[in-house]
């Protein structure tokens, strides 16, 4: 009789737990689509560029551009605590500045 409350039990976490990926999945991949995740910059104008370079704490932001070989990462020049720095852009989002 406790192994089947067991086994019962089990059965049931494991069917809430199978649902929760059902849902979850498709959740996910719409938030990758919408640009959730910091932006696609592939599909990003200069102007998107700037604001996200902006709200990253960077000002004066001149010279964007696209790099050709790569056609998803950006450059740019910038100004952050008051020190210019040269920015990148990466596929993903990822802001890195030298």
């Amino acid at each position: 009789m406790c192994r089947m409350i067991i086994c019962r039990t089990i059965i049931a976490l494991s069917m809430t737990i199978l649902a929760s990926f059902a849902v979850a999945a498709p959740t996910f991949a719409q938030g990758m689509a919408a640009g959730n995740n910091g932006g696609y910059v592939g599909q990003m104008t200069e102007e998107q560029i700037r604001q996200k370079l902006a709200g990253e704490g960077f000002a004066e932001v001149s010279d964007v551009k696209k790099i050709p070989v790569t056609k998803y990462r950006w450059t740019a020049k910038a100004m952050r605590s008051g020190k210019p720095v040269a920015v990148t852009i990466d596929e993903l989002g990822h802001v890195t500045a030298k």
